[in-house]
């Protein structure tokens, strides 16, 4: 880990270690390499920390207690030493020696002014502030390794044997169980070795489709498949094996993604990947997306699956073929399961907010309608936008409380405006996994009736990409809706696949012609033909059409020209707060532009 620009740490008068700072911080040659310490330390204050950056040990993270999170920071392998400040006392800690000390992989831990009880329950280490020098946590920090290791080979075997059975039977490849066995013992011969080891960590695209469109022994003979042309790519030493359902994992022997170009092997695997299969006389095209990890010197091997399981999560959440594991990305992705974890709690205390920004119908400048964009006033972090926490809601299952809050604060905003004279349209934007909740038309319903709103004047806007992924199920959803006397709006229209059979057949009110067409449309010819041609298929459907993305006049007045009905974007307004909505709708200065 790279020290370099760390600012001296100042003893204060409350810093036990304090009072001996100026004899242990004379200059000192450290001897051994830290650059690949991953070192977290538990304490209240700063003394620990201070003083390992002080002389120059890198601290990965600093925590004031063990949580949920920091629990599974620690068996995911973020960290491979911990430090704990021993005068809180015992009881603090004893999850926490509990769950690293007694069962793989296990971690070493140092306690600075601790008792013996600590060490009875095994902590490697037990330091005084009055014997503190950067010889003495050095050699702490050396036995404990060596301490760790040796605890962590024990444990080979014994994992062994409960994993012997375990092989894929559909593949032949070995289960998760047994490669990681596998993977273990290989780990630590490459230790004493010093040889490199890759893992790749496979996951096929689009397998679940893939599988209810064409059956299940179909997709089993697509699993073999891929399972024979990975064993065939894998270099010699390596092993393959399977881990999930359409999850795969190579560990590469003598492969060092820091030598060679890990594009160039990752591309070749892809290549091979996504070649075509045929079967049964069908050809079919299989994708997948992967994780590179490179194996460290403290690494175990749940650590370096971590690694590539977070690389992995990283690729799939920036929609690329691959990513190599880097540190940075590992900390984004903490960073945002604690979100995720803080998520409920900001939903129940109203960390919550509304922006909105408004949609004008372009034949009168009227303000109709505006489209409520939800924001997180995050405690530390500040305000937050919806793309950093959206996707987290959907994956953690907090999305039906956050559309419910959501569709609550817009109404009731919208309930305010009537009763002063506005008739305004409040529309929300809907998950697809709330769209395929067949309890939704009931929640809808239950808040319109609480509230005594007009359906009508609240639209609910659905993907395209919602749709199609279960049309039979958001066909049946979208009618119940539409009979509650809600409008309906297709969001994002002409990026997805919608069949213009169902959508003729849904009951939707309004298609929202995506911004990716709008914004370049009076520069790029094609993108002005597939505007006009989106407002001619709307207006056969009887369909109204909103044109998001308006970001100057010269659009407004095309689209105005072209028979649009609606328009939202930042020519007229940025989604503004309700504080400042008044304001702007009595002036509307963006008017002023217009010829």
């Amino acid at each position: 880990m790279n020290t370099r620009g760390l600012a001296p740490h100042q003893p204060s008068s409350s810093d036990p270690a304090g009072a001996d700072r100026s004899a242990i911080l004379q200059p000192h040659v450290l001897r051994l390499n830290y650059s690949k310490l991953r070192l977290l330390v538990i304490e209240t204050g700063d003394r620990i920390h201070g003083f390992c950056r002080d002389i120059s040990i890198p601290v990965l993270a600093r925590e004031v207690d063990y949580t949920d999170s920091v629990a599974k920071d620690i068996a995911a392998g973020v960290y491979n030493c911990i430090i704990l400040d021993g005068a809180r006392g015992n009881t603090a800690y004893q999850e926490i020696l509990t769950s690293v000390s007694s069962k793989p992989p296990f971690l070493p831990v140092i306690v600075i002014d601790g008792s013996l009880n600590f060490l009875r329950q095994g902590a490697s280490e037990n330091i005084a502030s009055s014997e503190l020098s950067a010889e003495r946590m050095e050699t702490a920090l050396f036995n404990a390794d060596r301490l760790c290791k040796l605890n962590n080979r024990s444990t080979i075997l014994e994992m062994e044997l409960s994993s012997l059975v375990e092989e894929d039977p559909l593949t032949a490849l070995p289960g998760r169980s047994k490669f990681r066995v596998r993977m273990a013992k290989i780990i630590a011969k490459a230790h004493e070795a010093k040889k490199p080891i890759s893992l790749i960590i496979l996951d096929l695209n689009s397998f679940k489709e893939l599988n209810e469109s064409r059956g299940h022994d179909f997709g089993d003979k697509v699993l073999k498949t891929v399972a024979r042309r990975l064993f065939k790519f894998a270099p010699r030493n390596s092993i393959v094996g399977r881990l999930g359902d359409d999850e795969f994992a190579l560990l590469a022997v003598d492969r060092d993604l820091s030598t060679i170009t890990h594009e160039n092997f990752a591309v070749e695997l892809m290549r091979e990947i996504r070649e075509p299969i045929f079967i049964d006389g069908q050809k079919t095209d299989v994708n997948a997306t992967m994780g590179l990890a490179q194996l460290d010197d403290h690494d175990t091997a749940d650590g370096l699956l971590h690694k590539s399981i977070s690389a992995l999560y990283a690729a799939k959440r920036d929609k690329v073929p691959f990513v190599v594991y880097t540190h940075e990305d590992d900390i984004e992705r903490r960073q945002q399961l604690r979100l995720a974890q803080d998520l409920p709690e900001a939903i129940a205390d109203n960390q919550l907010l509304l922006h909105f920004q408004p949609m004008i119908r372009m034949k009168d400048q009227e303000v109709v309608g505006v489209e409520a964009l939800v924001r997180w006033q995050h405690p530390k972090q500040g305000l937050l936008f919806p793309d950093s926490f959206i996707p987290l809601a959907e994956g953690s299952g907090s999305i039906q409380a956050l559309t419910e809050w959501v569709m609550k604060a817009a109404v009731k905003q919208g309930s305010l405006w009537l009763s002063e004279g506005h008739k305004i349209c409040v529309s929300v934007n809907i998950s697809a996994l709330i769209l395929h909740d067949p309890t939704f038309p009931d929640i809808v319903a239950q808040l319109l009736e609480e509230t005594n709103f007009p359906a009508a004047l609240l639209k609910l806007e659905i993907t395209e990409s919602a749709i199609i992924s279960d049309v039979y199920r958001a066909k049946e959803i979208v009618t119940r809706l539409h009979e509650l006397g809600t409008r309906l709006s297709i969001d994002d229209f002409g990026t997805g696949y919608t069949s213009l059979g169902y959508l003729r057949k849904l009951p939707v009110d309004e298609i929202k012609i995506d911004k990716s067409f709008v914004l370049n449309m009076t520069r790029i010819a094609d993108d002005e033909v597939i505007v006009r041609t989106l407002l001619d298929l709307a207006g056969n459907l009887g369909l109204s059409v909103v044109a998001e993305g308006v970001e100057d006049a010269e659009t407004w007045e095309m689209l105005d020209s072209l028979g649009c009905d609606i328009a939202q974007g930042y020519f007229m307004s940025r989604p503004i707060d309700i504080k400042n909505f008044g304001d702007w709708v009595a002036s509307q200065p963006w008017k002023q532009e217009l010829n």
